[in-house]
């Protein structure tokens, strides 16, 4: 039966440490899995795909769940960066920090308020919705329910539609963290010393 330390005495090279599972190569996943993730094209290709790809019954709900959170909300890109953002700085989580900060950037997050994320909601740059979604952000991510202030505050700024969306998000975002800081994955062709 492999083990969870299977492979890890070749990912230990020059003092740096390597994923705590392998990750699975395309061409030993399941036909539907490879499909998807060949089909996606680089964006699919991640790292965080195929460590996740153990989860064989699980990995492409994963992947259209994240897609449709990415791709298909309501909730304004740039509202939605800062929030991954937060999430991955609560929870110390480089690999999605890197993933998002570039996507940030595309949405068109600026510079002084992608640094203003990882101080926090009360950091000067942000405006009073930024600043709300992110104290939400924080509430859920420490506390799991946020306080009815806060939730009462960003309704009056969201619909229904997107407090749902946010709070996907910042849920989705979480539990993509905790796999990615657990199973230890790597950002793309980059060793990190951990």
């Amino acid at each position: 039966m492999a083990g969870v330390n299977q492979g890890k005495e070749e990912n230990k090279r020059d003092g740096q440490r390597g994923p705590r599972l392998p990750l699975v190569p395309v061409e030993q996943m399941p036909e539907k899995t490879r499909k998807m993730i060949l089909a996606g094209g680089p964006t699919n290709s991640l790292n965080i795909n195929k460590m996740m790809a153990h989860a064989e019954n699980s990995v492409r709900h994963y992947m259209r769940l994240g897609s449709s959170l990415l791709s298909q909300v309501k909730l304004d890109a740039h509202l939605r960066e800062l929030c991954i953002l937060r999430v991955a700085a609560l929870c110390d989580s480089y690999y999605e920090w890197y993933q998002h900060e570039k996507m940030a950037r595309e949405a068109g997050v600026p510079e002084e308020k992608i640094a203003g994320v990882k101080i926090g909601p009360d950091e000067g740059c942000f405006s009073e919705l930024e600043r709300l979604m992110l104290e939400y952000t924080d509430e859920v991510t420490i506390k799991i329910k946020s306080t009815d202030e806060t939730f009462y505050k960003l309704a009056e700024h969201f619909d229904h539609r997107e407090l749902a969306e946010l709070t996907l998000i910042i849920g989705f975002y979480n539990m993509v963290a905790r796999f990615l800081e657990n199973t230890e994955v790597q950002v793309e062709n980059k060793r990190i010393n951990v």
